[in-house]
């Protein structure tokens, strides 16, 4: 048998014993064990083809012994085989290096992520801790002006107990707040020329469409008894209040309008706030006959220069 095959027989037995123990994975082959045991079996080979004088039980080598019973092809063989033992143990070391640095690398990618997520975890704390401070805030200040509410409600109901809490003084009350919430739905129409055989809907809903709006609105009629001489309001009913805003918004645009410029709507206003807006309807015509260089209009229930 030539050295050659003799030497591949020795490396395909190694690959075979790694196999069996670990396979082919890299920690397996470049495991201590492994490789100690590679070395082994190239040693026993060694010995069983040289005199026992050659490895004295010292431990040591007798290189002479060794030079008379072996001759060069087979020390070649030796020395091939040695070669693709180390070789094949450099291989092993290059690749658990090389992931070796993957994985340290991973592993600080994956520290330098869990150190922004735990960043992240402290500001979101942070901001839930804010967050919460400004509820207590808000909930005590509620709390401090419903007492003080309820302490200034308390001082007027025993001043006048008997007075506030009357039955016909809480109708009131309740009457008034009905009629407000009520109210806040409607729109008053005024300037409609009354007709005997007038189609109220068909007129409210030309108006409206002049504003371009086409809301749902229910069967509008006249307010008050019939008056020779004089034209009375027709009230619209809408469903809910914002429609009611829209539409007064744009009631100034019916002044731009041929067929409609004699018409503006007003907000659905108790007695009290009618008697209320006339006077300032007076005052606002008395200040801008004496400043007629100044712009006056009512704001906020007052009026104001502009």
């Amino acid at each position: 048998m030539s050295s050659s095959k003799r030497r591949d027989e020795t490396v395909n037995a190694l690959d075979t014993s790694l196999n069996e123990t670990g396979g082919s994975d890299v920690f397996s082959k470049l495991s201590a064990a492994h490789f100690l045991s590679s070395l082994e079996q190239f040693k026993d080979k060694i010995r069983s083809l040289t005199p026992k004088s050659a490895f004295p039980v010292d431990g040591s080598i007798n290189e002479e012994a060794i030079s008379r019973s072996v001759n060069k092809n087979t020390l070649a063989e030796w020395l091939g085989t040695a070669i693709d033992i180390l070789e094949r143990a450099a291989s092993q070391i290059q690749g658990a290096a090389d992931l070796e640095t993957q994985v340290c690398s991973a592993d600080v990618e994956n520290k330098s992520l869990l150190k922004e997520k735990v960043e992240d975890q402290r500001k979101i704390i942070e901001l839930q801790a804010q967050l919460i401070k400004k509820e207590q805030e808000n909930v005590q200040s509620f709390k401090e002006t419903v007492q003080k509410e309820v302490q200034s409600y308390a001082g007027v109901v025993a001043s006048s107990c008997a007075t506030a809490l009357s039955p016909k003084k809480l109708q009131t009350v309740v009457k008034s707040i009905h009629d407000t919430e009520d109210r806040s739905r409607n729109i008053m129409i005024h300037g409609l020329v009354e007709k005997n055989d007038e189609d109220l809907k068909k007129s409210v809903s030309d108006i409206f469409s002049q504003l371009g709006e086409k809301p749902m609105f229910s069967i509008p009629r006249r307010v008050g008894k019939p008056v020779s001489g004089s034209v009375r309001p027709v009230k619209v009913l809408f469903p809910t209040a914002s429609v009611v805003s829209a539409l007064l918004a744009k009631s100034s645009n019916l002044r731009q309008s041929d067929t409609h410029k004699n018409i503006f709507l007003t907000p659905d206003r108790s007695r009290e706030e009618r008697i209320a807006r006339k006077t300032l309807i007076q005052e606002l015509r008395q200040k801008r006959k004496d400043e007629p260089d100044s712009i006056f209009m009512i704001k906020s229930g007052k009026v104001q220069r502009v």
